[in-house]
Order: structure tokens, then C-alpha cells, then sequence
């Protein structure tokens, strides 16, 4: 998907791929060449390479886009954004570095995304709201004005979340879940009205 929305954009040249299965090394994505493992992220910068993406995304894949994520940042690299051109972007939106932003996402005005957020497809970001570091709003998920998303929380596909609401750091709103009230950190809820169902695993 961010190779196309690279392509869309039109603003970067992608060298390579790198993938943590070895089953896809030397293999083409879309026509772009999986090179192997981040082990070679280091060479990579030798050879003078200086701007990534990250492509890791789905909720079972938040500590694995966190670890890559501040792999790049150590060894010099620019993570760069990676925006759709048909999502629909407030001027006045504020972004951390190396957001994801798929086709028909919507961010309002004085939205503050953090570093290495996606907002997926359809995803709707209303005024004032905060994403931090790393979170993840999955497609057609709503957001009411001044929510707080924690670093590394998951919104998860159609949820709705009431204006106001702070998601905790690490949670998870299930699929079509209602958000009424304030999730704790590290607890998965789901349900309309959204319920706690448990802690998040460690």
C-alpha cells in the first residue's frame, strides 16, 4: 500500500524493500525488490541511503513499527511521511515525523499527529484531536473532536469514539466499538458502549 501511495505522491525514488521474513528476500513487491532483513539498514546508510519508510501497520505489529521506528532515528535516518494525495489534510493539521496517511483519511483542523502514526483509510480525524507517538486508527474509524489517542494505542476498523475522550497509552478499542467514556492504558475494550474485556498482554 505505501509503495503506491510513494508512487502517487510522487516525490520519492524507492530503492529497495526490507522485510523480517526470509521467505520474501530477493523477491519484488509491486515491482520494488525485497533486499532482506533491517539488519542491513546500516549499510544501507554507508552506501549513502538516508530516508525510510516504514510499512509495518497491523495491530499485532505495533512493537515491531515502534523497534524499526527508532532503529532508523539511531542510525541517522529521515523516516519520511508517507500522505495519499486523495486524503483530505487541514492546513493548520500538525505531524511528527514519518506518519502513514491512506486514501480518504480525513485530519481536521489543529490536529496534532504524532511520530510514526497511520491514520488508515477512511479514518476520520475530527478538530483538536491528539494522536501520539505510534498509534495506529484503523479504516473508517471516527474520531470526535479533542480525543486523545496514547502512544501505541489501536483504534480498531469502524470504531467511534465520543469527543473528549483520552485512549490510554498501548490500549485497544475493538472493531465497531462505541467509545462513551476514557479507556485506561494497556486494556482492550469492546462493545457498544465500549467495556473493558481485559489488560493487554505484555
Amino acid at each position: 500500500m505505501l509503495i503506491e501511495i510513494l508512487q502517487a505522491m510522487g516525490t520519492h525514488e524507492i530503492t529497495g524493500l526490507l522485510d523480517v521474513d526470509p521467505k520474501l528476500w530477493k523477491s519484488q513487491q509491486l515491482g520494488i525488490i525485497v533486499l532482506g532483513s533491517d539488519e542491513l539498514l546500516p549499510k544501507l546508510f554507508e552506501d549513502g541511503i538516508r530516508q525510510v519508510f516504514i510499512g509495518a501497520g497491523s495491530a499485532g505489529e505495533s512493537n515491531l513499527r515502534q523497534h524499526l521506528f527508532a532503529k532508523a532515528q539511531h542510525l541517522g535516518f529521515v523516516v519520511i511521511p508517507c500522505i495519499h494525495p486523495r486524503a483530505v489534510i487541514s492546513p493548520s493539521a500538525t505531524f511528527g515525523e514519518g506518519p502513514n496517511v491512506m486514501a480518504g483519511a480525513v485530519v481536521n483542523s489543529a490536529a496534532r499527529i504524532g511520530a510514526n502514526v497511520i491514520v488508515n483509510t477512511g479514518a476520520i480525524i475530527e478538530h483538536d484531536c491528539k494522536l501520539q507517538d505510534h498509534s495506529h486508527v484503523a479504516p473508517g474509524a471516527r474520531l470526535g473532536s479533542a480525543v486523545t489517542v496514547g502512544e501505541g494505542a489501536h483504534s480498531g476498523i469502524g470504531a467511534s469514539v465520543r469527543q473528549c475522550i483520552r485512549i490510554g497509552r498501548n490500549s485497544v478499542v475493538g472493531a465497531r466499538a462505541a467509545v462513551v467514556s476514557d479507556v485506561p492504558d494497556d486494556t482492550i475494550v469492546v462493545g457498544v458502549p465500549a467495556r473493558p474485556l481485559r489488560k493487554v498482554k505484555a
